[in-house]
C-alpha cells in the first residue's frame, strides 16, 4: 500500500481513491454549467425580443411624427407661394414630399435593415455620422431643456399666490442678510494706555 501513495503522503484519505466520485463531481459541474448556460441564452433571447418590440414601437412613432410633419411642411408650401415666391414654395413642397418618403421607406424597413443601413452610413462617411450624432443631440438636449422650463413655468402657476410673496418677501431678507454678513466689520480703534 506505501508503493501506492504520493510522494510525501503517509495515508490515504478514504475516498480519495475513488474515481467515481470525481466522475460524479465533474458530471454535476458540467450539468450545472450547461443549465447556466442554457438559462443565458433565454434571458438573452428575451430581452433581444424586447428590445425588437421596443425599437419597432420606437419606429412606428418616428414614421408617425415624420408624417405629421411632411403633412405641415406640405400644407403651409401655399402659404410660403403666397409671401416668399413660387420657388420657395416648390422648395417646401419637394422637403415635404422627401419627409414623406422617408417615413415610408422607415415604415417598410424591417429594425435590423434601419441598423445594417446605418451600419453602413457610418462606415462610408463617418462625418456625416457624427454632425448627425451632434445635431441629434443638440436637439434632443433643446427639447429637454424646454421641457423643463414649461414644468417649471407651470409649477410656477400652480403655486399659490401667498406662498409666492412670503417666498420674494424671505428672498430680499435673505438678501439683505448675505450683503450685511459680507460687509467688512468696522473696528474700534485701539487706544494706547
Amino acid at each position: 500500500m506505501a508503493d501506492e501513495l504520493p510522494e510525501g503522503t503517509d495515508h490515504v484519505i478514504p475516498g480519495a481513491q475513488n474515481s467515481s466520485t470525481r466522475e460524479k463531481l465533474k458530471a454535476d459541474a458540467a450539468d450545472l454549467r450547461d443549465k447556466a448556460s442554457a438559462k443565458a441564452a433565454d434571458i438573452r433571447g428575451q430581452a433581444t425580443d424586447k428590445a425588437r418590440e421596443y425599437a419597432d414601437e420606437g419606429k412606428a412613432r418616428a414614421a408617425a411624427g415624420l408624417d405629421s410633419v411632411a403633412r405641415m411642411i406640405s400644407d403651409s408650401a401655399s402659404q410660403i407661394d403666397d409671401k416668399l415666391g413660387a420657388a420657395y414654395g416648390d422648395y417646401a413642397r419637394k422637403a415635404g414630399d422627401a419627409m414623406a418618403d422617408f417615413s415610408a421607406s422607415l415604415r417598410d424597413k424591417d429594425v435590423e435593415e434601419l441598423f445594417d443601413d446605418a451600419r453602413d452610413l457610418v462606415r462610408r462617411s463617418p462625418a456625416i455620422a457624427i454632425g448627425a450624432a451632434a445635431a441629434a443631440g443638440f436637439v434632443i438636449a433643446r427639447i429637454v431643456k424646454a421641457g423643463s422650463e414649461a414644468l417649471d413655468d407651470t409649477a410656477k402657476a400652480a403655486e399659490p399666490k401667498t406662498s409666492r410673496k412670503k417666498a420674494s418677501a424671505g428672498d430680499d431678507a435673505e438678501t439683505v442678510s448675505a450683503a450685511t454678513r459680507k460687509a467688512p466689520a468696522k473696528r474700534k480703534p485701539r487706544t494706547t494706555s
